[in-house]
């Protein structure tokens, strides 16, 4: 791979210099195909960490603190088919295939609320998790599997930030020994011409803009905001779920169901209106974390934590 894109991008230089060409390839093909794979391991395994660890902390303490007497047994795997029952719902991706712009987008829209909410539900009713169900307990057991379903997709999207990250941190090396490397070129006035201007601005272009991306905040390789918008969707995942387990035990499930899904589609608008750029990045985040908290502490006291 890194070697592809030293030969991809900087096999000009074999032209100019005998010896710079098989400089980067060695240097660069070689020992830093070790780093990607050294960064890409460390960023994956905190991404997976991270994404597991953080929603069980928050259905242990609250287990802790109302349902010390529930089995941890039936919880934990409530949870964790919570999590895999993520991917089962990213099957519906397949209509990409088929779609493109506004329309794909409205399907989407659409299907991701009904889908996902249905896959949660699913866990919910399945014999061995809906006999240990009542109105005690439903809201928090809908919160369970909405928190393992968070988890699942924080999972797979952490992980892709943590390997894109790796990527651009060993491009942006490849970049500056490039950069550095052909300032010791002899090169005649009409190369010099030519690379001042085809060759030069366009890659200290790519690297002031890789350079952002490695200085923004970021912990092993995961940028603060993709974690802290992954805390935000699995609060979300959670309530929609507790709704849902609410709805069940009390026999009102379609109800709940319908709810749990306009709130989804609800919230994923604002996402396409940002996407659109109708919507700007602040403004987006800031809508997003009002509405997820002031959902989630709702549901947390007013369903999960009350006493019937």
């Amino acid at each position: 791979m890194i070697d592809n894109y030293v030969r991809i991008k900087f096999g000009f230089l074999t032209s100019c210099s005998k010896d710079l060409y098989p400089l980067l390839a060695s240097n660069c093909a070689i020992k830093l195909e070790w780093l990607v794979l050294i960064l890409d391991g460390i960023g994956v395994v905190v991404a997976i960490a991270f994404s597991l660890l953080y929603p069980l902390v928050i259905w242990l303490l609250v287990k802790k603190f109302r349902y010390a007497q529930d089995s941890s047994r039936y919880l934990f795997a409530a949870f964790l088919l919570g999590a895999a029952v993520f991917y089962l719902a990213y099957l519906r991706k397949f209509y990409i295939m088929f779609l493109s712009g506004i329309a794909l987008y409205g399907v989407d829209l659409v299907a991701t609320g009904f889908i996902e909410e249905a896959v949660k539900l699913l866990i919910l009713i399945l014999p061995f998790i809906r006999n240990r169900l009542d109105e005690r307990n439903g809201a928090f057991y809908g919160l369970v599997v909405g928190l393992g379903f968070g988890g699942g997709e924080a999972i797979l999207m952490l992980s892709s930030v943590a390997a894109s990250y790796s990527l651009i941190q060993t491009f942006l090396i490849i970049d500056l020994i490039a950069l550095t490397s052909i300032g010791t070129l002899a090169l005649s006035p009409i190369e010099t011409l030519l690379f001042n201007l085809y060759i030069i601005p366009p890659l200290i272009s790519e690297i002031n803009t890789f350079f952002s991306v490695v200085l923004a905040p970021s912990f092993m390789g995961l940028s603060l905001g993709s974690i802290y918008e992954r805390m935000m969707a699995i609060l979300f995942h959670a309530s929609t779920a507790a709704i849902i387990g609410y709805g069940l035990v009390r026999g009102k499930t379609l109800k709940y169901y319908l709810v749990a899904v306009v709130l989804h589609i609800f919230l994923n608008t604002f996402a396409i209106l940002y996407i659109f750029g109708i919507l700007g990045a602040i403004a987006f985040e800031a809508i997003f974390t009002v509405i997820v908290l002031a959902l989630f502490v709702y549901i947390l006291y007013k369903k999960v934590l009350a006493v019937d």
